[in-house]
């Protein structure tokens, strides 16, 4: 990677950082746009299909392989050679969660448009080489009940 790319990935992590300084975890609830507006710009109406998204991503290079797995109550990306990682690697480095996932984001834009609900990402996870990202689906008391 060049030192230019060194330069903007650190530049993101300091950013993040300071909001979190700023803000405390309440700053990730200010985090869940960042990236949509780009590739909705990218892919118009195709940005409401999950497939579509993840073909994308891929296609254009943002990640190696993305796999998408859903449930009653969560949905989830196993993200493989993520554009992402050398900002996710500094905040390993300091002993920091990232307040936040701009694949992610573009992920749970699509849940919303789709299902007038906004999800919530959980804490980013490590899989080996790729990212495990949870989102958290608004439940009824119903399914809470279960």
């Amino acid at each position: 990677m060049n030192e230019i790319a060194n330069f903007k990935d650190s530049l993101l992590f300091e950013i993040q950082k300071e909001f979190w300084n700023e803000r405390g975890r309440g700053a990730r609830y200010r985090m869940t746009l960042v990236g949509v507006p780009f590739v909705k710009e990218q892919m118009g109406d195709k940005i409401k299909d999950v497939k579509n998204i993840k073909e994308w991503l891929v296609g254009k290079k943002f990640a190696e392989d993305i796999q998408i797995e859903e449930d009653e109550i969560s949905f989830g990306l196993k993200v493989k050679g993520c554009c992402m990682k050398p900002i996710k690697e500094y905040f390993d480095k300091e002993n920091l969660e990232p307040l936040g996932c701009p694949l992610a984001n573009i992920f749970m834009h699509s849940f919303e448009l789709n299902n007038g609900l906004s999800p919530e990402l959980l804490p980013i996870e490590k899989d080996g080489e790729a990212c495990k990202l949870t989102m958290a689906k608004i439940a009824t008391s119903d399914v809470v009940k279960r």
